[in-house]
C-alpha cells in the first residue's frame, strides 16, 4: 500500500540520517590500555563481539536476560562513555560496575573473572567507541 511505501521510505531515510551523524567525542585514553582492552573485547574468552559486533557494535537482536527485564535489544556501544548509567534500569552507575558486578545478572559476557587491570583496559577501549 501507499502507506507501507511511505513508512519504509521514512525509516530508510531516518536510518541513513542517524548513521551519517558524527560519532560522539570520546575521552583520550592510553593507547596501550586501549589496545589491550580491544584484544579482550574481541577475545573468545570474554565474548563481547557475540552481541556487540559490526560497525555499530550491536547485532540488532533481542536476547533473553535475567533480572527485571526478560528480554532486551542489544544496544549499540557507540558513545558508551557518555551514556551512564547503564542497563535499562540504570542499575550500573559506571562501566566498572557494569563489568565487575552486573554483567552476570544480565547474562552478558564473561567479565566478572577479569582482573581489575583487565577491566580498566576494557573500559579504556569501550570509552573510545
Amino acid at each position: 500500500s501507499r502507506w507501507d511505501q511511505y513508512h519504509a521510505s521514512f525509516h530508510k531515510s531516518l536510518a541513513a540520517y542517524l548513521e551519517a551523524l558524527p560519532r560522539p567525542r570520546v575521552p583520550a585514553r592510553a593507547p596501550t590500555a586501549v589496545a589491550r582492552g580491544k584484544a579482550l573485547f574481541e577475545s573468545d574468552e570474554v565474548g563481547c563481539t557475540t552481541c556487540h559486533g559490526g560497525k555499530l557494535y550491536t547485532d540488532n537482536a533481542t536476547h533473553e536476560l535475567g533480572g527485571t527485564l526478560a528480554q532486551s535489544d542489544t544496544p549499540s556501544l557507540v558513545g558508551l562513555a557518555r551514556s551512564a548509567p547503564y542497563y535499562h534500569d540504570g542499575s550500573a552507575a559506571t562501566l566498572d560496575a557494569l563489568l565487575a558486578e552486573r554483567a552476570t545478572v544480565h547474562g552478558m559476557a564473561e567479565t566478572v573473572s577479569l582482573t581489575a587491570t583487565q577491566r580498566q583496559d576494557l573500559i579504556a577501549y569501550l570509552e573510545t567507541l
